[in-house]
Formats: C-alpha cells, structure tokens, sequence
C-alpha cells in the first residue's frame, strides 16, 4: 500500500520549467525573429510530395535536393522537409491540417 502521508509533510520546491536553458546551439542556426516561420508558397512539387520549387519573400528558390523529411506531431501534424538550395539551407514545414507552408533558415550561403 502507499503512503502519501510522508510526500504530503514536504515542502513543496518550485521545479525548473522543462527545456529551459536548452536553446538550441547549432552552427549556422538563425537567431534571427524575421527568418523564422515565414511564409512561403509552394509552386512545384516533385512526386506530388516533395517540394522543388518556392517563393520567398518575392524571390524563387530551385530545391536542388531533399536532406531530411520528418513529421511533427501537435495540435496539427507538421511534415517537414530540410532542402537544399543555392541560396542555402532551409526547413519547410507544412500544416497537413491547413496545407499553410512556412520556413525557417538553417544556413545561408555567404555572399562574396
């Protein structure tokens, strides 16, 4: 049997929040407000699936290659494609119950 009583006679400490002072760290990961979750449009899609080509901020992006494909699960699932481009690397997220598409920056190419 199971004695509350001795967990009841404590006193009660405030825990840590979960992840906090867990940021993220990665080399190249955008810090910035502005380039994250932004809007994007999606004009082609190669095997229906895939993402090859979008519109950013007015400019079009050519998908050379698909790095990485994950699924986020939330209020709403998210499918997420990590893809390759000139311009740099980038993480597409789609809304699979919205069909809302949005970006965030994982590297861009240094311009010389």
């Amino acid at each position: 049997m199971l004695r509350t009583d001795s967990l009841r006679a404590q006193p009660r400490t405030s825990l840590p929040r979960v992840g906090v002072g867990t940021r993220s760290t990665r080399i190249g990961a955008s810090t910035s407000r502005r380039e994250r979750n932004d809007a994007v449009e999606i004009l082609e899609k190669r095997f229906g699936y895939f993402p090859h080509e979008f519109r950013w901020r007015g400019h079009t992006h050519q998908v050379q290659a698909v790095e990485r494909t994950w699924t986020k699960m939330g209020r709403a699932a998210q499918l997420c494609f990590r893809v390759r481009c000139q311009e740099g690397v980038f993480d597409l997220m789609q809304n699979a119950k919205t069909n809302i598409w949005s970006l965030s920056v994982v590297q861009k190419k240094q311009s010389t």
